[in-house]
């Protein structure tokens, strides 16, 4: 039956008051619901036994009403369990302002499921209509060079400006209702990929000033924090504060803590406005029904653990995109540690995620798009499994004959029915996925080999916009000074787990704090009990050395922590491009540039790596020491390779007597619900250790290049 409603303008613009203004005094907690509608325990929703189910996204508005049925049942027929529908579709849904027709969409799901497919449904906020944009021109967002973008995109709204959010709002709500109590909607997801895009619009600013003064109280708070008797930046009143924008000021030197706050305000926003579409649809949804939002990767801008109404978060992964991390055909294989990241850090959150988007094949977008070397999705799936995904979705079924994504693969080509090479390696791990849900031990215990060595990155994305805001080196990447700690911790086959403070250290064996530069002395004291009832800490450089607000202590460098890793941090140093320093371990010579601390150690604690050459060579640059039942490491160096990082967390295992595998970067070990998984990006095969008697369920061992190794242990 077709669904038409008329909704007149007086009652959008009452609808949901300015409550996104009402932004969250403390970053980190986004403005929110009532209580009775907090998420649901994720557990629900996936049962141990379904292991990972497999769908495809489709646009049935992008293509002929006559070829859905086909398409929809051919889905069907090649394995897919789901499909996933309207996220881009907001002028279908609503083609005139207050005029909703979702006549198309029923037929669409009803295709579907009379095919067998289950559907996850979109809300479309991330596209508005023309119609919109023609009569509330303010709707849009403002770049950092003052221009408004315009209709002709998408991802091109203010989410702070309220006549937008109310629209967002109403279309949720129609949706809701309409599709909240049908048994054949699994899932939704809220907008696509948040990006938490900064906003320079007369919307974002008042919101921004709200923000600062709900978090400040009065300006004299704000004066304090943003070091307003410096250069004579200081306010008189809120409503004189801008945002900092460096576009728009010759002096690229903007305080650095108004960065900070315009950073923390605009992920708050986001999780503000993917919260109140969750809550949206709780109202109205079945208790089946799931709600996610899709993040890419491990989002930089957006921070997930601030969307906490939603039942759990999802990602985005596109790994071939024209970079070669391991050289030779990496380039076709993908960036090797982007889907392990994504798992570990996505899946603690809620202890539950899934692949929203996975590249099927070629795409369009990259500074080079290269063909995938055969067998590099299937990889891609099976490392997903292993990394403890729900479920996986690929964008997308047919190859595109129009647009800007022309050249992007699906998973038919461009006929719309035979099946590309990605095609044909989705329909191999659906069978072979249907296959492991035949076998026992779904709900096996973690192997104590695993247990022992069960390793978690304190992560923050309030630190890591602080470094990035102040590098001090050009060379300076915090997201590849992350890589390098999980990628050495992967290198030993532990469990990985991306953590927040609000979680417990004391489920991990072993804690990396990768940089962690803004510290309290709450957390420090946390790290030191952790560290005394038998925990292994690794702290790295540039930790502890500002407050919360991003100031330095007024203390010798990095004070709050020198206690802890028995050493003073005298200095630091960077390189230019192309000089190298040395550092010395037991074992090796490694070089570096980015920076590197020198240490003076105390009595007690023992030297892991000395300078070797500048004019502090021979000196510290990392040590350890023994508290209590456990341990703390320090390392003062970061490089772009990685390779000290990797020798020196593998030493803290060592030291603590825990047995480690020894795989190259680029290979991966996971294990989940009794199967060990093993994927190789290098161009070499690789021996996996197995023990005596295990079963290989797919693949071979050696593992060849772009290949993936399934089995079980007895």
């Amino acid at each position: 039956m077709k669904h038409i409603t008329l909704v007149t303008q007086a009652a959008v613009m009452s609808c949901t008051a300015m409550l996104l203004l009402n932004a969250p005094a403390l970053s980190g907690q986004a403005a929110g619901a009532a209580p009775e509608l907090k998420a649901a325990s994720p557990g629900i929703f996936f049962p141990a036994n379904d292991l990972m189910k497999i769908g495809v996204f489709y646009y049935p508005e992008q293509w002929p009403k006559d070829e859905w049925e086909r398409d929809f049942k051919n889905m069907a027929r090649f394995g897919f369990e789901f499909t996933h529908m309207a996220e881009f579709s907001w002028t279908y849904l609503e083609p005139e302002e207050g005029r909703f027709d979702f006549t198309w969409l029923d037929e669409a799901v009803d295709m579907a499921a009379r095919a067998g497919l289950k559907v996850i449904l979109c809300t479309p906020s991330l596209c508005p209509p023309a119609w919109m944009g023609e009569k509330y021109p303010e709707v849009y967002l403002v770049g950092s060079d003052g221009r408004r973008r315009e209709h002709g995109i998408r991802a091109n709204a203010s989410i702070s400006n309220p006549v937008y959010r109310k629209f967002t709002d109403r279309i949720v709500t129609e949706l809701a209702r309409h599709y909240g109590n049908d048994d054949r909607i699994w899932g939704w997801q809220i907008d696509n990929e948040p990006l938490a895009v900064a906003d320079y619009s007369p919307s974002a600013l008042d919101a921004f000033r709200k923000w600062l003064e709900n978090r400040y109280k009065i300006i004299g708070n704000l004066n304090r924090a943003w070091a307003g008797s410096f250069w004579s930046t200081r306010y008189g009143s809120f409503i004189q504060v801008l945002i900092p924008n460096e576009s728009m000021n010759s002096e690229d030197k903007l305080s650095p803590h108004a960065l900070l706050d315009f950073q923390r305000f605009t992920a708050d926003m986001t999780a503000s406005f993917l919260n109140d579409q969750a809550d949206i649809l709780r109202k109205y949804i079945r208790p089946g029904q799931w709600i996610t939002s899709n993040y890419i990767n491990v989002s930089t801008s957006a921070d997930p653990r601030r969307s906490d109404h939603l039942d759990f978060p999802s990602f985005t992964m596109y790994p071939v995109s024209g970079r070669n991390e391991l050289g030779g055909n990496n380039f076709r294989t993908g960036i090797p540690y982007r889907i392990y990241e994504a798992c570990d850090y996505y899946r603690p959150i809620k202890g539950i995620t899934g692949l929203m988007e996975l590249q099927p094949g070629q795409v369009n977008w990259g500074s080079v798009n290269p063909q995938l070397l055969p067998g590099t999705v299937h990889m891609w799936i099976m490392q997903a499994f292993g990394g403890g995904c729900s479920f996986l979705c690929t964008y997308r079924y047919r190859h595109p004959l129009r647009g800007s994504e022309m050249y992007h693969d699906g998973i038919v080509g461009t006929d719309g029915i035979t099946l590309t090479q990605g095609g044909k390696e989705f329909v191999q791990a659906i069978r072979e996925i249907h296959e492991l849900k035949k076998l026992p031990g779904h709900d096996s215990s973690m192997p104590a080999d695993f247990k022992s060595r069960r390793t978690a990155i304190l992560w923050s994305h309030d630190v890591m916009w602080d470094l990035d805001i102040q590098k001090q080196t050009e060379l300076w990447d915090t997201w590849r000074n992350r890589n390098n700690y999980s990628s050495a911790v992967k290198s030993t086959g532990a469990p990985l787990d991306f953590i927040s403070e609000n979680d417990d250290f004391r489920n991990y064996p072993f804690l990396i704090a990768p940089s962690y530069q803004m510290v309290d002395s709450s957390l420090v004291t946390r790290w030191l009990d952790y560290v005394r009832d038998g925990g292994n800490l690794v702290l790295t450089c540039r930790t502890g050395q500002k407050d919360r607000l991003g100031h330095f202590f007024e203390a010798p460098l990095a004070g709050p922590v020198r206690k802890l890793i028995g050493a003073d941090i005298e200095f630091f140093d960077m390189l230019p491009e192309g000089s190298k320093g040395k550092v010395r371990t037991s074992n090796s010579l490694h070089e570096w540039n980015i920076w590197a601390e020198i240490l003076s150690p105390y009595a007690g604690t023992e030297v892991l790596a000395s300078h070797h050459d500048q004019f502090y060579a021979g000196t510290a640059a990392a040590v350890t020491r023994r508290i209590g039942k456990g341990t703390v490491t320090y390392i003062g160096i970061a490089t772009k390779e990685g390779d000290i990082e990797r020798e020196l967390v593998r030493k803290v295992y060592e030291l603590a007597k825990v047995p480690v595998e020894d795989l190259p970067k680029g290979v991966y070990h996971e294990w989940r619900n009794g199967f060990n998984v093993a994927v190789n990006y290098t161009d070499v095969p690789f021996k996996m250790p197995m023990n005596k008697g295990a079963r290989v369920i797919i693949g071979e061992n050696p593992v060849p290049t772009a290949r993936a190794l399934v089995w079980i242990d007895n």
